[in-house]
């Protein structure tokens, strides 16, 4: 009868909070190591020093597990408006209102750079065996970018492209968004027949005038492969991408 009595149905539901945002957060301080592991392991040549940044990312995200025993409940709602404020910034909820057509284009073009981003590092890790070969490296990082580039064609606007690949920037602005940081919008000049374009600065357009310049003053591909992936890590000259 004891265990069936308020008082021991509100320590099972205690038990049961604790335990579920212990979950999550672990989960979450895994994933989170990963990914900041993932991002610099390409720098490290030794095992050892993989391990060493492994362990030290794995601390750095570790859980705060007297915080969640002391009040489960309040951990659970920390988590839950954690969650509901990176799904705001990302337009994921009802209140943000329908994105528009501008909105919808621009995430699809953030998803497909990501995609173009981790192929690139795919393409980089899966090249390090032949690095000593030259020119089988070389061969490697020419098929891989352009396969890259090709996704970054897909989802591209040839116009926008056009004034990217002849402009020269003009100034850069920041424009406020409903949610998250303010999109960088460059005005370039566009050529005689068209004049000033204003062109959002974090696109794939701009990505893809740059391997084509680049391409065309004869750079070899592992460089325009490097900056390439180093211009994806940044959304604009002034601040870091989320990707």
């Amino acid at each position: 009868m004891g265990t069936d009595g308020p008082d021991a149905r509100e320590q099972l539901e205690l038990e049961l909070v604790r335990d579920v945002v212990l979950a999550r957060r672990r989960l979450e301080g895994l994933v989170l190591a990963a990914l900041t592991l993932g991002a610099e392991i390409m720098r490290h040549e030794s095992a050892r020093a993989v391990a060493c940044r492994a362990a030290h990312f794995l601390e750095q995200f570790a859980v705060d597990e007297a915080e969640v025993m002391r009040d489960p409940r309040a951990a659970l709602r920390a988590d839950t408006e954690r969650v509901h404020e990176r799904g705001r910034r990302i337009g994921l909820h009802p209140e943000d209102g329908v994105p528009s057509a501008r909105d919808r284009r621009r995430q699809r073009q953030m998803a497909l750079m990501r995609e173009v981003r981790a192929d690139l590092l795919e393409l980089v890790h899966r090249s390090r065996g032949v690095r000593f070969d030259r020119d089988a490296f070389a061969d490697e990082i020419a098929q891989g970018l352009c396969a890259a580039t090709d996704k970054l064609v897909v989802g591209a606007d040839m116009d926008t492209y056009r004034a990217w690949q002849r402009g020269i920037v003009l100034k850069l602005i920041e424009e406020p968004t409903s949610h998250g940081p303010p999109r960088v919008m460059a005005t370039v000049d566009a050529g005689p027949e068209r004049g000033p374009l204003t062109v959002e600065w974090d696109s794939c357009e701009r990505r893809l005038a740059l391997v084509t310049r680049m391409a065309r003053a004869g750079i070899s591909p592992v460089v325009i492969c490097d900056r390439l992936l180093a211009d994806l890590s940044m959304s604009s000259p002034l601040r870091y991408s989320s990707r």
